[in-house]
């Protein structure tokens, strides 16, 4: 007799749901269809935005802690998931544009340091590459060879600018063909040169941005973490930021505090501030305002549904004082 064939396959915690079930263990933690209906909800999970995405957000909402339905989420519609996914998609773009600025204006200063204080615009890099440890220079020389090669690694739009360069690359090139975190490493090498105290503190707050630029650019979520439990900036608030927030009004309270120790929120703070900083470009600055404004507007139209979470409407507020402070829209 042979033996039945066993179920060979993996049993996982969490497996593949329909839409339909995933309305109904949305419902049976608690979660209402009020505000939204599930044939919007269907709608929105099945084409709109993914299940794990748009319920990121209910960890922003309290739970039962005690009685049969301990564990459900209270006062939490679909609906207010839904506006949250939706404004934080347009926080995402509104900083992706903000951190590439800050990028393209902090090569603006370097460039700008490099003519003020007469260098040669080769040998800085020269010296910058000798400044690396052998297995860092290598990364970086090694990386840019392989895109500046013909084959599957060529980089279609750096790649014939490398080739032409690489035996003796001059600043501006290096600028444009390094990443971002490159970049930041060769900011703190000029600022070291050139015994600059403010770009050296400056610095510390381009990797702040690189870090939300990387996430803003990969489409990550923000918003859900805009809870006091949430990942915390291991290090100190920038003095450069602290003395500004100070000469605004901002006073060190421990309000204050608690937003800037966010990790998300210190790293808007930081692009925030950059922008402010490098950028020389009124054209520029008023687009990021246009976009920061929009997003504003579009949050203040939301608060009708979201404004009885404390938590939610506190961290939104904070953002857009220094939104105000750094970006304002013009008069």
């Amino acid at each position: 007799m042979e033996e039945p064939i066993k179920d060979t396959k993996p049993q996982h915690e969490k497996p593949l749901l329909t839409t339909d079930q995933q309305i109904a263990r949305l419902k049976a933690k608690g979660v209402t269809f009020d505000l939204c209906s599930e044939e919007e909800a269907a709608d929105l999970l099945a084409n709109g935005n993914n299940y794990l995405r748009i319920t990121s957000y209910r960890k922003l909402y309290e739970r039962k802690t005690e009685g049969p339905e301990a564990g459900s989420y209270i006062n939490l519609d679909f609906g207010h998931l839904a506006v949250l996914s939706s404004l934080d998609r347009q926080l995402r773009d509104a900083f992706l544009a903000v951190t590439v600025d800050v990028e393209h204006f902090a090569k603006m200063k370097v460039l700008a340091g490099v003519e003020n204080r007469g260098e040669d615009g080769y040998g800085i890099v020269s010296d910058f590459y000798a400044s690396l440890n052998h297995a860092g220079r290598n990364a970086i020389q090694g990386a840019m060879r392989a895109r500046g090669r013909a084959g599957e690694r060529h980089d279609v739009y750096t790649g014939d600018l490398i080739a032409h360069h690489i035996e003796d690359m001059p600043v501006w090139v290096l600028q444009e063909v390094v990443d971002f975190g490159t970049f930041v490493d060769f900011y703190l090498f000029c600022a070291n040169r050139w015994r600059d105290d403010v770009m050296l503190q400056e610095h510390y707050v381009l990797k702040s941005v690189k870090a939300l630029r990387n996430a803003t650019a990969h489409n990550h979520c923000i918003a859900n973490g805009f809870t006091q439990s949430a990942e915390t900036a291991g290090y100190p608030t920038n003095s450069l930021i602290t003395e500004s927030l100070n000469r605004h009004g901002v006073p060190r309270t421990k309000s204050r505090r608690a937003k800037l120790s966010n990790l998300r929120i210190a790293q808007m703070a930081a692009a925030l501030y950059a922008l402010n900083a490098l950028c020389r470009r009124e054209p520029a600055m008023r687009k990021n305002a246009a976009r920061l404004n929009a997003l504003r507007e579009n949050y203040v139209a939301a608060l009708p549904l979201i404004g009885k979470n404390s938590t939610v409407v506190s961290f939104f507020d904070f953002l857009f004082k220094l939104v105000d402070i750094w970006v304002p829209v013009p008069s």
